[in-house]
């Protein structure tokens, strides 16, 4: 393949690759946290430092990247598929309310030192909100496995620290389960239907929370680009921010779709101690976490995805320059 036709084909695929790209950095830099995050919900930690300190004393380094791989190929595939929804999406909506009002909120939007308006507004959260609905049937089997994962390696843990575990050898060698394991079963156990459990809170999390983060995103990277300019960290301020507001709304559903998740595969003794446990933690634990993490995780996403995208629109695929 030569230059100019690996351009067209990066041009063509340009969200893809920017939006893949900037996922697999973005994702391993926080899987640390998390690790902790899912911990903090399905279990009662009295704070963050708690948490950390257990994983570290139990698990060692291993506990906080414990399912980082097969999450990664999932997020990855999810994240493109979003995004791709995502720019489809605004451009169907921005045309809509062009032959409404005569007037393409996305041409607004690409003036140099434009203002949100309504229409700009509208366009980009009911374009997120489309795309989070078309990506949850994708990731609610894998964000369901990777729940299932972490919470088997704190049932391990527990059940062998249990006063009962030298006389048990059920609680002595009770196995933490791998991503494929998790899978088998939990399909063995429930069925294709039981991949999607929890399946209504994961969407309408996803279908809101992804209708905000666009909506929140393209609104303060444009007041940004305004005051400071391009290229001066705009998309790294927009993702602090589109990032963490949503969790305030979306939080509790998350909190609860993974509690559901969680206990999938348990022993009715163990779902009964786990269900106790859950029912003594606030609904918001685990928040402060998710905060820095999301914060951090798309700071660094959008960054790189900006910057993948100018990269890519700036590649000459003329034949003449061959």
């Amino acid at each position: 393949m030569n230059e100019a036709t690996r351009n067209k084909l990066l041009k063509s695929y340009k969200t893809q690759v920017a939006s893949a790209t900037s996922t697999v950095f973005a994702t391993l830099a926080v899987t640390p946290l998390e690790n902790v995050k899912t911990r903090m919900q399905t279990h009662n930690f009295q704070n963050v430092a708690q948490c950390v300190r257990y994983l570290w004393r139990t698990e060692g380094p291993r506990g906080y990247v414990a399912g980082a791989l097969p999450p990664l190929a999932s997020v990855t595939a999810v994240r493109v598929m979003n995004f791709s929804t995502y720019a489809f999406a605004k451009n169907r909506v921005s045309n809509f309310i062009q032959r409404m009002t005569g007037e393409s909120p996305l041409e607004i939007y690409d003036q140099e030192g434009s203002s949100p308006t309504v229409s700009t507004v509208i366009t980009f959260t009911a374009a997120g909100l489309f795309a989070g609905l078309v990506s949850s049937p994708v990731a609610c089997p894998f964000e369901l496995a990777k729940n299932v994962v972490q919470t088997s390696v704190l049932m391990s843990h527990r059940s062998q620290a249990s006063s009962n575990a030298p006389n048990d050898p059920s609680l002595r060698n009770m196995p933490r389960l791998s991503t494929t394991e998790a899978f088998r079963q939990i399909y063995k156990r429930y069925g294709f239907r039981g991949l999607y459990t929890g399946f209504h809170l994961h969407a309408l999390r996803d279908t809101v929370g992804t209708g905000l983060y666009f909506g929140v995103y393209e609104t303060v990277k444009q007041i940004a680009e305004r005051e400071m300019g391009k290229g001066t960290g705009a998309p790294a301020i927009a993702g602090a921010i589109c990032s963490t507001m949503p969790w305030f709304c979306t939080y509790p559903l998350d909190t609860r779709k993974t509690r559901a998740q969680s206990v999938l595969l348990g022993k009715s003794k163990e779902v009964g101690e786990a269900a106790s446990a859950m029912a003594k933690s606030s609904i918001y634990k685990g928040l402060s976490i998710i905060l820095i993490r999301t914060a951090i995780n798309n700071m660094i996403l959008l960054s790189i995805y900006e910057y993948m995208n100018k990269r890519i629109d700036n590649l000459d695929d003329s034949i003449s320059n061959l």
